[in-house]
């Protein structure tokens, strides 16, 4: 399956795209651009079931990954595809006083249009074209490795999109890449916290190594914990909001590692 950029060829002045190419025919793409247009608002609604989009939505955005024209990539659109579009699973604290008090507000429709609000994208690994394999694997990232320091070759984050869930908390979809000598790592992480709810973040881990060049390991992860929980954990407040910190502190839900192997020439 290839990506799917509704508005791919549209560009804007605001329009940012970065190539880096290095070991072994491996080729970086990253696209950055404004907020979605009126016109990109459209054609997201009609090729998504969502009653109602994030507030940020940065539709021309893009992290590609290519070896010999297969690819992986990471797009908002195809993102949010993978997000519970008729499914409300998380209910705030106290929601009846809170929706009482939002009558007028843009999220009230999910009482008559139940959908996932918080737009956690549930098993979104990335986009990948048909030519490349995928098998589970025991191998883990090598984070030893990637702690040693090295030259950063290229560096990109990459915002997909954002929403301040009506003032409840916030949501936001990110994807970051980083290049050495020694290889390429790449995080897309789903940050989600609901006040007075729970915090939630869901990983995509990629890393492929200069000795095994035609190899990416995949690792997966969804981890949770109610406000409660954390507050139970003595968890400083302070940490809540850190999305570098927050994730060590949260129960692990899901995790699964997986072996992507693009074809030689």
């Amino acid at each position: 399956m290839t990506t799917t950029l509704p508005t791919e060829g549209k560009k804007s002045p605001k329009f940012l795209e970065c190539v880096h190419e290095f070991f072994n025919d491996w080729k970086i793409r990253t696209v950055e651009s404004h907020i979605m247009t009126k016109e990109q608002d459209e054609t997201f609604t009609k090729g998504l079931k969502l009653p109602h989009l994030p507030d940020m939505v940065f539709a021309q955005n893009l992290l590609s990954i290519t070896k010999n024209n297969s690819k992986i990539s990471f797009c908002p659109f195809d993102a949010l595809k993978n997000v519970n579009d008729h499914e409300d699973l998380v209910h705030v604290a106290g929601a009846k006083e809170w929706l009482e008090a939002r009558k007028e507000s843009a999220h009230l429709h999910n009482i008559v249009h139940p959908y996932d609000w918080t737009f956690s994208p549930i098993n979104y690994r990335g986009t990948l074209d048909a030519s490349i394999s995928v098998s589970p694997t025991e191998e883990k990232i090598d984070y030893e490795k990637l702690k040693v320091q090295e030259k950063i070759l290229f560096y990109k984050d990459v915002v997909l999109y954002e929403d301040e869930l009506d003032d409840n908390g916030c949501s936001k979809l990110s994807v970051k890449i980083r290049a050495m000598p020694s290889g390429f790592f790449c995080l897309q992480r789903f940050y989600l916290r609901v006040d007075n709810t729970l915090i939630r973040v869901i990983d995509t881990r990629l890393y492929c190594s200069t000795d095994k060049p035609d190899e990416i390991l995949r690792e997966y992860s969804e981890r949770e914990c109610s406000i409660k929980e954390l507050i139970d954990k003595s968890v400083p407040v302070s940490a809540w909001t850190d999305q570098n910190e927050i994730p060590s502190h949260l129960t692990l839900k899901m995790e699964a590692t997986e072996k992507l192997t693009f074809p030689s020439k």
